[in-house]
């Protein structure tokens, strides 16, 4: 089991959970279009971004990540996320404007194409 925040929430989940799935079981909406847990990870789709405290400074793909992948502060603090911080959230509007930008307008599929 590990120990984590999410958005200020201490938790314990499972070592095998990914950030996504500790994200949910905390009660945060993270969006995502490519995840489902019988599937195997694409993390293409970017939505899912979150910001990992300690981590890189730029967003990561929650579905992709582990929870064995945090690692605890500099004083052994408890690993930490945030799933709406503004540089997440900013995150998010790019990737959806890429998305509509790249859809096709003539879409075969769609009833609005």
């Amino acid at each position: 089991m590990a120990k984590l925040k999410v958005d200020g929430k201490e938790i314990t989940v499972p070592d095998h959970y990914t950030l996504l799935q500790a994200a949910e079981d905390a009660g945060a909406e993270v969006p995502r279009f490519c995840f489902h847990e019988r599937l195997s990870i694409a993390g293409n789709c970017r939505m899912c971004l979150i910001e990992v405290k300690g981590g890189p400074p730029k967003p990561q793909a929650s579905c992709a990540m582990g929870v064995r992948d945090l690692r605890p502060g500099p004083n052994g603090e408890t690993p930490e996320i945030f799933t709406n911080t503004p540089m997440v959230k900013k995150a998010r509007e790019g990737v959806m404007e890429f998305l509509l930008i790249n859809h096709p307008l003539d879409c075969p599929i769609c009833d609005q194409g």
